[in-house]
């Protein structure tokens, strides 16, 4: 049954996850002393899994417009009514933009954005790129791979690196909304038109080309060459793009005519063509050209191995590794657990997921962090969709993941105001050391690779 939204004034955040953003998404095999399980105990005391979701410090009375993540970020942003723009979680990178690298465990308004009203962002797993009303486009943090978009490169004294630890500007203009992979960005600019920036090893800036090359001439040594210009990606230029969402390497974009199409790693059958092979221009989905099309007004998503988009019904299609036991979905296939619902909005994780749909909150997936909010005492992760108890009754008007968090965009009402709020120890701190960063689509900008079967050729398979 249909639920009408609420007229939109704007709503508050709640969270649900892990709060110890210095190790969210990174794993140690290393065998524990006493002495360090002790005080593993005392870390987990002082960032706390959030198993409800939680109002959070800084935002208390700020009415919030949009809320983002990214499948492979560990970080978050929101933005509120007034068009400010709000950062927190890791910020190794600088991907936080405010000047530093000194992570921020609650909302910090970005400086740098004084004045840009921001109606648009998203997260990759160093690099945050945001929208603003005018349809300028800004980026900070991690831009080795060229993922920023601003033309060019420019490493520091003494740093392999570029990054960019304060807002610049995106060589796009007329800007309306922004997807970040593991390591590049895709727009949608002026009228339905996509452009890319950043790494290409596996086809996601969708020009058709891998940019790879032979680094030396007595041996073999495969790089890829980053792409720090925005370009338009030629292949959709006869059709106009309303959705679009970016997994680690991946992407999906919808048509205003019902169109869906994919492109980048194949793995997984993520990109539903019925072959695990890559695809270095966007290729229409069969699923969703004949009885069946995907609805412009409707959801679009990617994780790290899956996709989901919304077909005629209302049904939620998906596609790609969907559990971590199971044979992978080569093609859409409806997600029978939802049908009869209509998604609004949704998010991926790495791993997880999250559908906003009527008056209600869907997650599901591996969860590492207690992301999905069942609750304190409830399920830690569900192999199967499930309802956000917490959250039942209330309505959601978007939600957005990334790696161990879930955020929830939620209409004011006397309920939320009663939710618990997070008030964390320390509000901000000094990074971790930087572990080596392949981005999720990959490794380090101009990595050796092995050399792919076929010299890199359009439809290479995925290793």
């Amino acid at each position: 049954m249909a639920v009408e939204a609420p007229k939109w004034e704007g709503g508050v955040v709640l969270y649900a996850g892990g709060t110890d953003y210095a190790r969210l998404g990174r794993s140690s095999s290393k065998k524990q002393t006493d002495a360090e399980k002790q005080a593993e105990l005392q870390r987990q005391q002082k960032y706390p899994n959030l198993a409800t979701p939680h109002r959070l410090k800084g935002l208390e009375d700020v009415r919030i417009a949009f809320i983002s993540g990214g499948s492979t970020a560990v970080h978050c942003i929101a933005g509120d009514v007034n068009g400010v723009c709000y950062t927190w979680g890791r910020n190794e990178r600088g991907q936080l933009g405010h000047g530093d690298t000194l992570q921020r465990n609650i909302p910090t308004k970005v400086a740098g954005l004084d004045g840009k009203f921001v109606v648009k962002a998203s997260g990759g797993k160093g690099h945050t790129v945001v929208v603003a009303k005018d349809g300028q486009s800004f980026a900070f943090g991690l831009n080795t791979a060229g993922q920023l978009g601003t033309g060019s490169i420019r490493r520091g004294k003494g740093s392999p690196d570029d990054v960019q630890l304060s807002p610049v500007k995106c060589a796009v203009e007329a800007a309306t909304d922004v997807a970040c992979g593991g390591d590049y960005t895709l727009w949608i600019v002026g009228e339905g038109r996509v452009w890319a920036a950043g790494y290409p090893q596996y086809g996601q800036l969708g020009d058709g080309d891998d940019h790879m090359y032979n680094a030396k001439d007595s041996s073999i040594q495969i790089k890829y060459e980053p792409q720090p210009a925005p370009r338009c990606i030629n292949a959709l230029k006869e059709h106009k793009i309303v959705k679009v969402a970016s997994g680690g390497n991946h992407a999906i974009a919808v048509s205003d005519k019902g169109a869906a199409f994919t492109w980048g790693n194949g793995n997984y059958g993520k990109l539903g063509h019925k072959v695990q092979q890559d695809e270095f221009t966007p290729r229409q989905l069969e699923g969703f050209s004949k009885r069946i099309l995907a609805l412009p007004e409707g959801v679009v998503a990617a994780g790290s191995t899956s996709t989901f988009c919304v077909g005629t019904g209302p049904q939620l299609y998906a596609w790609g590794k969907l559990k971590v036991s199971g044979d992978n979905a080569t093609y859409p296939q409806p997600v029978h657990d939802l049908s009869g619902w209509n998604p609004h909005s949704m998010a991926c994780g790495p791993a997880t997921f999250a559908v906003a749909a009527e008056r209600s909150v869907i997650t599901w997936g591996a969860a590492t962090n207690q992301e999905l909010g069942y609750g304190e005492g409830g399920k830690k992760s569900s192999a199967n969709p499930d309802k956000c108890t917490p959250l039942d009754g209330l309505y959601t008007h978007a939600v957005a993941a990334g790696s161990g968090f879930m955020l929830f965009l939620v209409e004011p009402c006397e309920r939320v105001d009663k939710m618990p709020l997070h008030k964390p120890e320390v509000e901000i701190e000094e990074a971790a050391a930087v572990e080596e960063e392949g981005g999720a689509g990959g490794a380090k900008a101009g990595a050796k690779r092995k050399a792919p079967a076929g010299g890199g050729a359009k439809g290479k398979k995925a290793k």
